[in-house]
């Protein structure tokens, strides 16, 4: 047979059809083999889920791409044992399938820490060591001494309370500090705008008391912000209390609250700066 006959004849037709077909295949798998790897570097939307409990954000269908990892527990007042915290990544980024979800959750009630030992160290210093294990600060004592600001005692319940003692988180320590004749006052520390915990750590490393806390609407430990307080004098003699007044900072009127009081604060200083040149 001539390779002309061969071109016409039926069998090259038939391995021609079988050769294209086979092509077209291949293409088929192809597409589908990488439909299949796209997919598998598809990006998912990660969820707000900070504010809901764990057992919750679990169960939600937007974490189902994700692996839920907690990394840290921490105490704090009044909120629900379980509580999600933080999240990286944050919400609303983008990941892929599998990727870990890192969760800092509010610790559960009755754990129990073992109480440091806070005898000689600077005020400043006890309230970082106190609060970070999620302990919090009660009444602050000063008495005279030769050097400011060291703490000479701890209570708890108004006992003394010994280094490594098993105690709750949540549970309130108490400390009596040293001030010297020549340093019995401090400086109103910056508050405004501050969170519940920020606000409440500053006042205790600057040696003062928190006392009556007034929120308008419900409680925020995220948003809850400080917007005046009580009293407002910049110099404070040691050990003394401080109320504070806390809006939401996602309110209309927070801005203008705060701005108004902050403009108190300069007219008050002023005014105080005029009476001293008097007085001079």
């Amino acid at each position: 047979m001539s390779l002309k006959d061969f071109f016409k004849s039926k069998s090259f037709f038939i391995n021609l059809g079988l050769i294209i077909g086979s092509f077209f295949v291949l293409l088929l798998l192809v597409f589908f083999l990488l439909k299949g790897y796209t997919r598998h570097g598809k990006e998912y939307t990660v969820p707000d889920i900070s504010g809901r409990l764990i057992q919750e954000a679990e169960q939600m269908k937007e974490m189902s791409p994700f692996d839920i990892v907690i990394i840290d527990s921490i105490y704090q007042e009044e909120t629900p044992s379980g509580t999600i915290l933080s999240q990286e990544p944050v919400a609303n980024s983008k990941a892929k399938k599998g990727r870990k979800i890192y969760l800092t959750i509010a610790s559960f009630s009755g754990d129990e820490v073992e109480m440091p030992s806070c005898v000689d160290m600077s005020l400043k210093l006890a309230v970082q060591t106190i609060t970070d294990i999620g302990l919090r600060i009660g009444n602050i004592n000063f008495v005279q001494g030769n050097i400011p600001n060291i703490v000479v005692a701890q209570q708890k319940g108004g006992k003394t309370i010994r280094k490594s003692t098993k105690v709750k988180r949540g549970d309130v320590i108490d400390l009596i500090v040293e001030m010297t004749e020549s340093q019995t006052t401090t400086n109103m520390p910056d508050i405004l705008g501050k969170t519940e915990d920020e606000a409440e750590k500053l006042l205790w490393a600057a040696g003062l008391n928190v006392g009556k806390k007034d929120f308008e609407g419900k409680k925020d430990k995220n948003h809850s912000r400080v917007v005046s307080y009580q009293p407002t004098f910049q110099g404070l003699t040691l050990g003394t209390t401080v109320s504070l007044y806390f809006v939401n900072d996602t309110k209309n009127n927070y801005r203008k609250l705060k701005r108004d009081f902050e403009e108190q604060l300069i007219l008050e200083q002023t005014s105080d700066e005029g009476w001293e040149e008097i007085l001079e």
